[in-house]
């Protein structure tokens, strides 16, 4: 009963998110819900001015995508939707199709901050591949396709943040 493996390389705590990237949140939700039974939903719009500073590939970027959220105990389901401008969400579904796009883990629970964060994955050949703040929200999604088959994502939420009311 402990969060980190037994590994004397152990980095990540237990998995706090899994993210379905899809071309219709709506349907998609819809389906957890309705045949699931996982929800309520969450949803809300990331675009400017609460999205900030956002870097595909350490390049600024515009863009905007849909985002819903539902639990299952810990678990946080998350689906996205890409609207505009260019995201590693519309790159997955263009190589992939619709489907599972990433896991996330908590910043706080790594035990580290964000530039040591950083430091440790580089090291580690992990680069960065997606990054912003939304909302007070901060971010950051690195490539791990090798070795996990998935990318993951780091999040950080400030102490007493509280989330904003959803569009629906």
């Amino acid at each position: 009963d402990h969060i980190f493996s037994d590994l004397p390389n152990s980095l990540f705590p237990q998995t706090q998110q899994v993210c379905v990237v899809t071309h219709d949140l709506d349907a998609c939700i819809r389906g957890f819900a309705d045949r699931l039974g996982i929800g309520p939903w969450w949803v809300n719009c990331y675009e400017a001015p609460l999205l900030v500073n956002a870097r595909l590939r350490g390049e600024p970027v515009e863009c905007s995508f849909l985002l819903g959220l539902a639990w299952t105990g810990a678990l946080n389901w998350e689906v996205i939707q890409p609207l505009a401008g260019p995201s590693i969400y519309k790159e997955y579904l263009e190589a992939q199709g619709e489907g599972i796009h990433h896991v996330g883990f908590f910043l706080q629970n790594l035990r580290m901050d964000w530039e040591l964060c950083h430091r440790e994955l580089e090291q580690r050949g992990f680069e960065r591949l997606f990054e912003a703040q939304w909302s007070g929200v901060s971010f950051c999604y690195y490539d791990t396709l090798d070795p996990a088959h998935t990318t993951f994502e780091i999040i950080y939420r400030p102490e007493g943040w509280t989330r904003p009311e959803p569009h629906y």
